[in-house]
């Protein structure tokens, strides 16, 4: 059963994640404007600042046409990570920010195991603002077909990731008053899953992590079990 599983996964996604494998990581062309779209760990802005030191500054984006899932294999790592794949009428909120040739090659080594691709400008929505579009590329890292994997007892989702993804959405609902940006975050996230497990370093302070007692309200809305995960 769970190898019939593992496989219905990959026939409805992975035609979708990499239809063209040459597609990945591409340099820019010279000259042009280049933004990183983060969806993830990328949207916190200490865990973008540990790659790209610049990258403090961020705006909001929606890009539609693609869902955020838990879906990528952390590997040895025995967790699952948030991945994109290209769904027709689905949406993701995210932000953008500015980078350059350099700062594209730090973060093409720390998502090494995604697929870098640029994303069509008519599948992005700058929440009302007006953003100049020539000679732009704005790049987003999707999912891998060899790392695509629902979590599982031993990858599970582990809060440690999650804080780190919520803290971000926590991040830009309060910068840019987005009342509902973290809920969005929880709504447009497929794939959440029983195999969760609570790895918080100091398990049960929630003040020791920023946001913590916030996400820890947001996410037991949704998941009756939330605080009966497994303490690691």
């Amino acid at each position: 059963m769970k190898f019939l599983n593992i496989l219905l996964f990959f026939s409805l996604f992975s035609f979708q994640a990499l239809a063209n494998p040459t597609s990945c990581n591409q340099t820019p062309a010279q000259g042009s404007n280049n933004y990183i779209i983060g969806y993830g760990s990328l949207m916190e802005r200490e865990s973008r600042m540990s790659t790209n030191p610049n990258a403090k500054l961020v705006e909001p984006i929606l890009i539609k046409n693609f869902e955020r899932l838990f879906g990528h294999s952390g590997g040895n790592y025995k967790t699952t990570f948030l991945t994109l794949i290209e769904k027709n009428g689905a949406k993701v909120n995210g932000v953008y920010y500015a980078v350059t040739l350099e700062d594209i090659i730090k973060t093409d080594q720390r998502e090494k195991s995604y697929c870098r691709i640029k994303v069509n400008s008519n599948d992005l929505d700058f929440y009302g603002r007006k953003v100049k579009l020539e000679n732009t590329n704005f790049w987003v890292y999707a999912a891998n077909v060899e790392r695509l994997q629902k979590p599982t007892a031993t990858h599970p989702i582990v809060q440690s990731y999650v804080d780190i993804f919520l803290n971000g959405c926590f991040q830009i609902q309060e910068e840019f008053k987005l009342e509902s940006f973290a809920k969005d975050c929880v709504e447009t996230t497929k794939e959440w899953s029983e195999h969760w497990v609570n790895d918080r370093i100091h398990p049960r302070r929630p003040f020791a992590i920023a946001n913590a007692m916030k996400i820890d309200q947001l996410l037991s809305k949704y998941f009756t079990n939330y605080y009966n995960h497994r303490i690691e």
